[in-house]
């Protein structure tokens, strides 16, 4: 782990928080993190803490700031009502998957898949290998 991973996964936890998962995303060639992870909280209340007092603040030992944000599918995703999807993230897919496979794998089981999305890099326009998968009901999605 990058040594501001670290920063903030204590923070986090020095917060009294409960997380269920956590998740740096990292280079595949190098290693390294790309600067940005996804944390899951045991309640809506211990993300909503996080938001609020970690959004915006420095980093301890080195120039950055976090940058909080709730997870969604894509920042271009239009829903009227953000809090009826449930979105799940989705790793280690491979080179190949696109946004309508993962969907359709997703959609056999569970008929409430609203859509999927894999993120790509903007530079080089490759998968980055995950991706989201956005439900309609939340036992699907758990």
């Amino acid at each position: 782990m990058h040594m501001t991973d670290f920063i903030f996964v204590d923070l986090i936890l020095s917060s009294n928080c409960i997380l269920l998962f956590v998740k740096i995303i990292r280079n595949k060639q190098t290693g390294h993190s790309e600067g940005y992870g996804f944390i899951e909280f045991s309640s809506r209340a211990a993300a909503e803490h996080t938001l609020m007092n970690f959004n915006g603040q420095m980093m301890s030992n080195v120039e950055m700031t976090f940058k909080l944000n709730w997870a969604s599918a894509s920042t271009g995703d239009k829903r009227g009502d953000s809090g009826s999807d449930h979105t799940i993230f989705v790793g280690d897919l491979a080179h190949g998957v696109t946004d309508s496979m993962l969907e359709d794998v997703f959609r056999a089981k569970y008929p409430s898949v609203r859509g999927a999305n894999v993120v790509v890099d903007r530079m080089t326009g490759w998968p980055k290998g995950y991706g989201f998968v956005r439900f309609g009901d939340l036992n699907n999605a758990l």
